[in-house]
């Protein structure tokens, strides 16, 4: 053999080596190199994902504290039964508001029923009453309940020039009812 050839075969044998090294060791150690990346990137997403989640269980907490005040504070308004007209309902706490204070009622207009949800509607109207100005005051303080679903929404007051100390109240009332 000339050195030609053992030097191609020295050479020859250090590539095979260096192929088969490479093909063997370094790209497969490459390979698990990156994927080890990838699965601690996941888990780190996955935890980051798991601590945000568990940061949302207060506000959860404090939502579900809030809801259970929301439905006490439901757990007031008057049952409308299925034979009963909404208007009357109404026009009930609005008679027995006006006895309590012994104001003079003009006029009351019960105007509309609004649905708010499948559970939950409102009645609206209106009411003028004449007296003097503590037993209007006392009169929207007798409508203004919320928790029995009754609020005033609007009112105006109009005074006469001939009749100091007596005042004339037009009051927009709502009335709020659970259907079911």
């Amino acid at each position: 053999m000339n050195s030609r050839e053992e030097t191609l075969k020295k050479w020859g044998g250090a590539a095979i080596v260096l192929l088969v090294s490479l093909e063997f060791v370094v790209f497969p150690w490459l390979d698990w190199v990156e994927s080890s990346k990838n699965e601690i990137l996941n888990a780190r997403t996955f935890a980051a994902k798991q601590q945000n989640v568990a940061s949302q269980y207060a506000d959860i907490e404090s939502k579900l504290a809030e809801l259970k005040e929301q439905t006490t504070l439901y757990a007031g308004l008057p049952i409308l039964g299925k034979n009963q007209d909404p208007a009357l309902l109404w026009l009930e706490v609005v008679e027995d508001a006006v006895a309590r204070v012994e104001a003079t009622v003009n006029n009351k207009v019960p105007q509309r029923a609004v649905v708010i949800n499948d559970d939950y509607s409102v009645f609206t109207g209106r009411v003028s009453a004449t007296g003097e100005y503590n037993r209007i005051l006392n009169l929207l303080n007798e409508l203004e309940n919320i928790s029995e679903g009754n609020r005033v929404r609007q009112v105006s007051l109009l005074q006469q020039r001939a009749r100091q100390g007596y005042v004339t109240a037009n009051i927009e009332f709502v009335r709020v009812y659970r259907t079911k």
